[in-house]
């Protein structure tokens, strides 16, 4: 066993180290970052895709589980004369932060006590964060949004494609491919503790139904590895994969152990094809 691995009593059913499990990934420093500085390339150097400008700025700015505090420091910076709130259960953030940043720990599943007047309301990177995402984030960002307001969840979809899918050998070979494999497991036993890992695709369809207008929105592709010739996306592709193969162990530990009952020998046995996986254009 691995000085870094989980360990469990004699019944191979609980943690004792609560640094590998899910929750404990999940409010990571250094994952929160690296989700930081994939969107950046994503998004092209850009914290949002709402209409503000230096010309026309938000005035009051919500970011829901903010993590480190990176985007509302630099939300922040790029707008001086704006409001800026960010709040998470874990007080990770930093102390010296620009003036118009404030923190604070709060549990955004509960109802909401803030003013319902902001501009602009952000989240990002969420997914497995909510158990009712529509009831518990969108409603209550819907009701505190003045009118004319703006919604952004920047959220991951982890459905796996592949760039040359023509050949139907290939394609079945892919399917089950170990990794492919883990991700349809990951998500399936997401949704059995309540803690959904596709609510990406859901989200146009939530925020309609909650009332919200004008809802965009746009897919980016990231690729799973450097395999892209093209120098930006390559970056993308290595920091994405190193990302996930960081939470394998994590999301593995907690979901496969919880729920399946797993023992640590049987979990870790699984991880190698996973980490060794072989590049391919996906």
């Amino acid at each position: 066993m691995s000085q870094n691995s989980p360990s469990f009593d004699d019944s191979g059913s609980s943690f004792e180290n609560y640094e590998f499990t899910f929750e404990s990934y999940l409010n990571d420093s250094s994952r929160i970052e690296a989700d930081y500085e994939v969107l950046q390339i994503v998004l092209d150097g850009r914290n949002y895709l709402a209409p503000f400008s230096k010309e026309s700025p938000p005035k009051k700015v919500l970011d829901i589980a903010t993590g480190t505090g990176r985007w509302a420091i630099e939300m922040g910076d790029e707008f001086p004369q704006a409001e800026i709130t960010g709040t998470d259960l874990s007080p990770i953030q930093p102390t010296c932060v620009p003036p118009n940043v404030t923190f604070y720990v709060e549990d955004n599943t509960e109802e909401w006590d803030y003013t319902p007047d902001f501009d602009y309301i952000h989240t990002r990177v969420t997914f497995a964060c909510w158990s009712d995402m529509p009831d518990e984030i969108i409603r209550q960002a819907y009701a505190h949004l003045r009118p004319g307001g703006w919604f952004e969840a920047q959220e991951t979809f982890s459905n796996i494609e592949y760039e040359d899918s023509d050949n139907p050998e290939e394609v079945a070979a892919r399917s089950s491919n170990a990794f492919v494999r883990w991700v349809d497991e990951v998500k399936q036993l997401g949704g059995a503790v309540a803690r959904p890992f596709d609510d990406a695709c859901k989200l146009k369809e939530w925020l309609e139904e909650a009332g919200f207008v004008d809802v965009q929105e746009r897919v980016y592709k990231i690729p799973l590895s450097g395999w892209p010739l093209e120098e930006r996306t390559k970056r993308l592709g290595e920091l994405w994969r190193a990302n996930i193969e960081a939470g394998l162990g994590a999301f593995s530990y907690a979901l496969f152990n919880r729920v399946q009952d797993r023992s640590l020998e049987e979990i870790e046995v699984s991880l190698p094809s996973l980490t060794t996986r072989e590049d391919r254009h996906r």
